[in-house]
């Protein structure tokens, strides 16, 4: 009895069409995804080896850089006239307060964070930090950063300092949808103090250090940081002649010498520093 020959080159043909089907539908789930803005916007938590490089910057490095950089770094601001503190409530004390205000999309937010996370690990400590890319249709984009919310606007990232309480609002995702507001404490002092020129509205990056000191705009380009990794960025901290480098210290170096307003010059070690006494020099702010 002879045996039925199997139609082989029938069941290629079959299996290739399957496999143009396949891809073709991959393709257009991802235009959708990326048309409707439904694009990928939690990257996970930070490696422990990039958190502990951008919370142990060695003190010499904002030493020698104190406030050059071959990047401009733009000054913060200091108000012409005295405002009351801002403090937030822990327990039954109240502690000076600072906070940021931001947006997972924004470039520019995306080139302060490092610069403000630096400086806050000199008088604290952050549990975590979460990976974040800029928007991809923005200027300078897929920026390299870290947002301070996880996948969901509850899991805020929680930052520890015996001198002061910190607090961050990022606004809008990485497809400008809402994600977190901000509390009655806060909506006035923006109101008060985070005015865009241009267009009398609210702009970010901005924090408030005390309602004495204040970061009012991008502190350095985020073009700056184009084409490096947040490993690259991260391990570079150590080299002050990198200008990534110098760009993100002097900028901590500010923010420091913001903080040191707030905490009475502690700890000493920070707030004495040359590079933070350089800081404070060029914004007229006296500690």
């Amino acid at each position: 009895m002879k045996r039925r020959r199997k139609n082989t080159n029938g069941m290629l043909m079959w299996i290739s069409i399957g496999v143009v089907v396949v891809v073709v539908l991959a393709i257009v789930l991802v235009t959708t995804l990326s048309s409707s803005g439904l694009e990928q916007t939690y990257f996970g938590p930070t490696s422990p080896t990039i958190l502990q490089e951008v919370q142990n910057v060695p003190a010499s490095v904002f030493d020698t850089v104190g406030v050059t950089s071959s990047i401009p770094v733009v000054p913060l601001s200091i108000p012409t006239k005295a405002q009351p503190a801002l403090t937030f409530k822990v327990g039954t004390k109240k502690l000076p307060g600072a906070f940021y205000f931001g947006a997972e999309f924004c470039p520019y937010c995306a080139a302060t964070r490092w610069g403000i996370i630096v400086a806050l690990s000199r008088f604290g400590h952050f549990n975590t930090l979460y990976n974040m890319l800029s928007a991809s249709n923005d200027v300078a984009p897929n920026t390299e950063s870290f947002s301070f919310v996880g996948k969901k606007p509850t899991d805020v990232v929680t930052y520890t300092s015996k001198y002061f309480v910190f607090k961050t609002y990022e606004v809008e995702d990485r497809n400008h949808k809402t994600f977190q507001t901000v509390t009655k404490q806060i909506s006035p002092l923006l109101t008060s103090y985070d005015t865009d020129p241009q267009t009398g509205g609210l702009s970010f990056p901005f924090m408030d250090m005390g309602n004495h000191v204040f970061i009012v705009t991008s502190e350095f380009p985020p073009e700056s940081l184009a084409g490096n990794s947040r490993a690259s960025i991260a391990s570079s901290l150590t080299d002050p002649s990198i200008p990534t480098t110098q760009a993100i210290i002097t900028l901590a170096n500010y923010v420091s010498a913001g903080i040191c307003a707030l905490t009475k010059s502690q700890p000493t070690t920070v707030c004495h520093s040359s590079g933070v006494k350089a800081a404070a020099t060029a914004i007229h702010l006296k500690l």
